[in-house]
């Protein structure tokens, strides 16, 4: 047990599990409450310069997503609308949950997370169902434009591997191959699926 001792830094006082670095930093560092204006502030500050997009679609990339996501994990309990978890907004407090506002647009109509750039991108500026046929040639641009090589040996760079990663990650559960998740391919449809035939 001495050789994990360090690892005791990541109990909360509660005995749960810090969950991300915020947490950590407000345990080890503000524990005496003096600060916690300040933490309030650097949270709201994380949040903000993790997630917010003003309503520019350019802004929403896949590192926005990714950046939001880190931040937030640990606060979308806070949400109804999320229904992987239950709601923590009575053990953690109202003004808590609402330093992380903004991660409720992580949040997809099903309640699950957003996990890439083109499902925020369609939830945020897509909602109302007119442009579905431009949301799927989008797609299928995104995929193309990412992942293809057309056979040729120096257009496989690593590169190409990370954006076509990036892109396909939330939908290789569609192929049989992908042994790391159970098939999704009932779930989100044959034609979802096929959008990312190139993954």
């Amino acid at each position: 047990c001495e050789l994990f001792a360090l690892c005791e830094q990541m109990i909360t006082k509660d005995g749960g599990v810090v969950k991300d670095f915020i947490e950590l930093d407000l345990k080890e560092f503000d524990d005496d409450g003096v600060g916690e204006s300040n933490s309030d502030e650097l949270i709201e500050k994380e949040v903000f310069d993790a997630c917010y997009f003003d309503n520019d679609e350019s802004r929403v990339t896949q590192e926005l997503v990714t950046k939001c996501n880190n931040v937030c994990r640990s606060r979308l309990c806070c949400f109804d609308s999320y229904i992987l978890e239950s709601s923590c907004r009575a053990t953690v407090g109202e003004d808590e949950c609402e330093l992380f506002a903004l991660c409720e647009q992580m949040i997809t109509k099903d309640g699950g997370v957003v996990k890439d750039f083109i499902e925020l991108d369609l939830k945020e500026f897509d909602d109302d169902g007119v442009g579905e046929s431009n949301s799927d040639e989008l797609i299928e641009k995104e995929v193309f434009d990412a992942c293809y090589f057309d056979n040729d040996e120096s257009r496989v760079t690593q590169e190409l591997v990370t954006k076509c990663n990036n892109v396909c990650r939330s939908r290789l559960c569609c192929f049989d191959s992908y042994i790391l998740e159970s098939s999704c391919r009932a779930t989100v449809g044959e034609d979802e699926c096929e959008l990312f035939a190139l993954c």
